[in-house]
């Protein structure tokens, strides 16, 4: 514990991760008590809410009227688009258990009249239509690659033509050894999750493609994640 204070905030953040991955795995084994959501989410909700300018800033809100936040935990990346364009609406789809948490800090970020939160299973529930921007941050790392891929088509039909999918995720290279973050995390995920993993560019290329996108780029940031983009033609 003591040397964790001495690494680099990127090393901190990525050990910050991984303990939260294995907490979970353990609770998912031993059953999880009634408040593992609000610690979770409120770690999440401060690790997000450090990022999310500089990821609204990469990726663009401006020309953004309606945005679909899949799995958007305690709204942190909503509230950091809604924030830059007064103009957006942002939906959230999480589980029902979050839902209250997302309405808190949504509440509490004078935000609450353009951002929603809608209870909801983003591995199987339909998840609506006409949006300019999905933007799914840190969820195909929980999914397998069949579950990837069935959630992207999701995606791309709840798109608007010329509507844009953001992935915000660690993302390999094609030999999947780097970068390291992304490697190491990888193997937190077969133990903490039923099919999870980190993926390569290829990967999310090929799932993208397959799943109807067009205009697919990996953009790399400046952190230990980076975007895979595609546009719905």
């Amino acid at each position: 514990m003591g040397r964790v204070a001495h690494l680099p905030q990127r090393w901190s953040t990525l050990t910050g991760c991984l303990r939260a991955v294995a907490a979970v795995a353990h609770d998912e084994i031993a059953g999880r008590g009634q408040d593992w959501p609000e610690a979770f989410i409120a770690a999440m909700h401060r690790n997000t809410s450090e990022r999310a300018p500089r990821v609204v800033r990469a990726v663009g809100a401006d020309n953004v009227r309606r945005m679909l936040d899949v799995g958007g935990g305690s709204g942190a990346s909503s509230i950091a688009f809604a924030r830059a364009n007064s103009a957006l609406r942002a939906e959230i789809l999480d589980l029902a258990t979050v839902e209250p948490i997302a309405r808190r800090h949504i509440q509490e970020a004078g935000v609450a009249d353009r951002v929603k939160v809608r209870a909801g299973d983003l591995r199987s529930d339909r998840l609506g239509e006409g949006y300019d921007l999905v933007f799914v941050s840190a969820i195909c790392h929980m999914l397998s690659p069949g579950e990837n891929l069935d959630l992207l088509r999701r995606c791309r039909e709840a798109l608007a033509p010329g509507g844009r999918i953001v992935i915000q995720d660690f993302i390999l290279e094609a030999d999947k050894t780097a970068p390291r973050f992304p490697a190491l995390f990888a193997l937190k995920m077969l133990v903490g999750t039923h099919g999870g993993s980190s993926y390569s560019e290829p990967e999310y290329a090929a799932w993208l493609g397959e799943a109807g996108f067009r205009e697919i780029r990996h953009a790399r940031l400046p952190e230990i994640t980076g975007f895979m983009i595609g546009s719905r033609p």
